[in-house]
């Protein structure tokens, strides 16, 4: 089975140097900052990533947000 397939795809949320960061997580990439969660549903990732990011002031990185115009 792909790793791109919708059952293996996560968004996974990491806080790091003053930002939030959405990364589609392909568990190859080190990802630096603090590890948050990680969610199957990329609306359900995005909308707890934009929330985390208000609710401590901080500016939120989509790195997914190619995949989702």
């Amino acid at each position: 089975m792909s790793a791109n397939t919708a059952q293996n795809v996560l968004y996974s949320i990491y806080v790091d140097q003053g930002a939030v960061v959405l990364y589609l997580d392909n568990e190859l990439d080190y990802r630096p900052g603090r590890f948050v969660s990680s969610q199957a549903d990329y609306q359900i990732a995005y909308g707890f990533a934009l929330q985390l990011a208000t609710q401590k002031g901080l500016t939120l990185i989509n790195q997914t947000s190619e995949l989702h115009n």
